[in-house]
């Protein structure tokens, strides 16, 4: 996927820490003990890991590589994509630090550090990999619930990142986001129905578990969209989640968020919109196999993010486009080998705004170009083997982008009718490697 400034720093978190990181609710599930003094315990967990991903598929349409989606890179005389990177899968190479310490029997202080690493970034030779301190949060907690301040995992859309991980993705790649640039992790189904949270400054109450379930509120740093003149932000982004587990077995979750915009377009004329989103979804693992999926629908998305800096996000008049899709996966697992085999598919949908151009009709002799993403259509299957701390995969994620249809002019009669093609773009990718977590 043709990566933005925004996306960017979406990709660059785009895996999940570990579970229970994921869910905002304690330090990673494989912790290994590093010192203990004054009531406090130090405790480290990570992993590093490096996929070679091989990409085979059309290139770009015309006109559409400044459209900010589609899978850009160096194409043959022909129009073909046929390309190798070596970089980080869903998850990046991780080094967390967490700290504990009871203070009394029903209060309890929890700090972490996280530094995610990449492996790999342009295809320029020499050029140093990127280091991010992504979390980097305190948490307080008692009976009473828990309030987290910092840098940690957004509540809106976690829900469905962590069935992608839970079932397919977690120690695997799926999309790769993009080919020119491999900085971040990979996507997974972000991207193709499934909203990334990304890691955002904020502060988060969350509820006591009561048989089962749990709410969490949040308020967020709030972000501006600068390219739709959407550059002031007069209150913070609330974002909420709603879940129910029944002993990791069965879980149902619902999330959202609100975050209202405003700016001045030329003639002083005042902007005022609000961008929203609402995502529900579960996960249920029966026997060997497991099920899980969720939909989402809002205004101000991109296909890989929400309020994201894109001219998908919103049009150069403040107007936030909508958007919907959703993913669902499943996979079998053979215990016996330590194997698990996953797959699924997903899809994100755009709708234009008003003033979008309209679409070209075979009397039309004015090319009406709206340059926009239409649709996003993904497909993964993917073997998962565990040795020991060892984890290897091998995947083929498809992936097929759409754009709205677009009006050709009559290159030797300016009069006549234009031609309606449709703009597509359909990219394979064989995705291999392996990573070792503790």
């Amino acid at each position: 996927m043709r990566m933005t400034r925004g996306t960017k720093s979406i990709v660059t978190v785009a895996g999940l820490a570990l579970a229970t990181v994921l869910m905002g609710s304690g330090p990673a599930i494989a912790e290994i003990p590093v010192a203990q003094h004054d009531g406090w315990l130090l405790s480290t967990d990570g992993r590093v890991n490096a996929f070679l991903s091989m990409s085979e598929g059309q290139s770009l349409p015309d006109q559409s590589e400044n459209l900010g989606e589609g899978y850009a890179d160096v194409g043959t005389s022909t129009g073909d994509l046929h390309n190798a990177r070596i970089r980080n899968g869903f998850l990046m190479s991780i080094l967390g630090f967490t700290g504990q310490k009871e203070v009394s029997p029903n209060f309890k202080v929890t700090t972490r550090v996280a530094l995610w690493m990449n492996i790999g970034g342009t295809r320029t030779k020499s050029t140093a990999a990127l280091v991010d301190p992504r979390e980097v949060y305190g948490k307080i907690e008692g009976g009473w619930g828990s309030v987290l301040g910092g840098s940690a995992l957004s509540l809106f859309g976690r829900g469905g990142i962590l069935v992608d991980a839970d079932i397919a993705h977690d120690y695997g790649l799926g999309s790769p986001c993009a080919i020119r640039d491999t900085s971040g992790g990979a996507c997974g189904m972000s991207g193709f129905g499934a909203p990334f949270p990304g890691f955002d400054p904020g502060f988060v109450y969350a509820t006591p578990s009561i048989g089962g379930l749990q709410v969490s509120v949040g308020i967020y740093d709030p972000v501006t969209i600068e390219n739709a003149t959407l550059g002031r932000t007069p209150l913070p982004r609330v974002e909420g989640e709603a879940k129910y587990e029944l002993k990791d077995k069965f879980r149902l979750f619902t999330s959202g968020f609100w975050q209202t915009l405003e700016g001045t377009v030329a003639g002083g004329k005042n902007l005022h919109v609000d961008a929203w989103g609402v995502q529900a979804g579960g996960m249920l693992t029966v026997g060997p196999v497991m099920l899980g999926g969720a939909g989402f629908e809002g205004a101000g998305f991109s296909p890989v993010n929400y309020l994201e800096e894109s001219v998908v996000t919103a049009d150069s008049s403040g107007v936030l486009r909508k958007a919907r899709g959703g993913f669902g996966l499943a996979a079998v697992l053979i215990n016996a080998l330590h194997l698990k085999i996953a797959g699924g598919a997903g899809v994100f949908l755009l709708d234009k705004t008003k003033n979008d151009p309209g679409e070209p009709t075979a009397t039309t002799t004015m090319p009406t170009n709206p340059n926009l993403i239409k649709q996003n259509l993904g497909m993964t299957v993917g073997i998962y083997q565990t040795t020991g701390p060892v984890h290897f995969a091998l995947e083929y994620f498809r992936a097929q982008h759409t754009w709205y249809d677009r009006g050709v002019a009559n290159a030797t009669d300016p009069t006549a009718p234009v031609s309606i093609v449709t703009p597509k773009q359909a990219v394979n990718f064989i995705n291999a490697g392996m990573t070792i977590a503790w």
